[in-house]
């Protein structure tokens, strides 16, 4: 991973140039068909100036990682599963709602699911260790479980339908069905 920001211009373009490449090949070939070299060639830099700022691809996909998941947990710190379930399930998606095309595709395509699972483990930080009160370590488990599932198993739904149904509704929807079941969305 690189370190600190650069004030040079030249710098900062460079940067953007492998970010902007890279997140573009990631939606056209997926992390596993770029290589650096391609990378290189179309971001029209050479190899050397990519390895200065980055040891190996890895690195460059856990840094585009990071900033999704940085940017969840700035948002989400104040709020605590199970207690805030229902805030934590709206701000999952105002949150995919305000992000790009990427986040997206490592959300729901399954051809992202490792890179997916790595990305909610480092955004849901220690929530998923923390075992409330009230709770074992196995029921904790089993209901972050559902809860994560269940969240994300209706967020690719939205994503599928175009997000036609405006994030409000389609919030409150996924709150109730979390936070009720299925009895509560039907007495609605």
């Amino acid at each position: 991973m690189r370190t600190m920001p650069s004030k040079d211009l030249r710098v900062t373009k460079t940067l953007e140039a492998i970010d902007t490449t890279f997140r573009a090949m990631m939606l056209e070939t997926g992390f596993e068909g770029i290589t650096v070299k391609a990378l290189c060639d179309r971001a029209r830099i050479n190899k050397k100036t990519f390895y200065r700022y980055y040891e190996t691809l890895d690195d460059l996909l856990a840094e585009v990682m990071a900033t999704y998941a940085a940017a969840w947990r700035m948002r989400t710190t104040r709020l605590t599963p199970p207690q805030d379930l229902a805030e934590i399930t709206r701000e999952f998606f105002r949150f995919g709602a305000e992000q790009d095309e990427l986040y997206d595709a490592i959300t729901c395509d399954p051809a992202y699911d490792v890179i997916q699972r790595r990305l909610q483990d480092d955004a849901s930080g220690e929530h998923a260790e923390l075992v409330p009160e009230g709770f074992t370590p196995e029921s904790w488990h089993v209901y972050y479980a559902w809860q994560t599932a269940g969240t994300l198993a209706m967020y690719r739904a939205w994503v599928a339908d175009g997000k036609h149904m405006p994030v409000r509704e389609v919030s409150e929807m996924a709150v109730t069905l979390l936070c009720t079941g299925v009895d509560g969305l039907l007495a609605r």
